[in-house]
């Protein structure tokens, strides 16, 4: 005997779920709740998103790192919450609801559902116009995804830039410790 199927959920419907700081995401009609990220996780997402703090304050253009839980429209009936994002310019503080505007790079630390983050979430970002996407091992090494359709990949152990974020410069070995 198979489980019934979930009923699809709309983006209305979705918006209207309560305020959580568990990680929500809508994803065509199915909502995802990703299990609590782990301690190392979070460790190396936090070392990640501090460089990029640093880095955007010396930028000499407007910059936002945004932080998850923080929904991200990347299509309609698409709302993620990168782990991290950077968008170039400043977004406005008072957003209620889901951010619209499409990120420059986006950046997830890999947990448990590794496919969802190297496969599905790349092929959503890449379609909605991101430019850059990093899947980041809790190891430190970073695949950073680049090009049309974000298509090309590079395994970065050593020092991580980017063409995007001049004069961001990061030692992977940096973000486990």
């Amino acid at each position: 005997m198979h489980a019934p199927r979930p009923a699809l959920v709309s983006e209305e419907a979705f918006l209207a779920l309560p305020a959580t700081m568990e990680k929500v995401e809508l994803l065509d009609g199915e909502v995802i709740v990703a299990p609590a990220p782990s301690l190392r996780h979070q460790t190396v997402l936090k070392n990640l998103v501090f460089a990029l703090e640093t880095w955007a304050r010396a930028a000499p253009l407007p910059v936002t790192v945004g932080l998850a839980p923080i929904d991200v429209r990347f299509a309609p009936g698409r709302i993620l919450q990168p782990d991290a994002f950077v968008a170039l310019e400043r977004l406005p503080l008072d957003v209620h609801g889901p951010i619209d505007r499409i990120p420059e790079l986006c950046i997830e630390v890999l947990s448990t559902d590794r496919v969802m983050d190297r496969v599905t979430k790349r092929l959503i970002y890449a379609a909605a116009g991101v430019r850059e996407y990093w899947v980041v091992e809790q190891s430190g090494v970073v695949e950073q995804w680049t090009g049309d359709g974000l298509a090309q990949a590079r395994d970065v152990v050593g020092t991580l830039t980017s063409a995007l974020l001049p004069g961001f410069s990061l030692e992977t070995a940096t973000l486990a410790s």
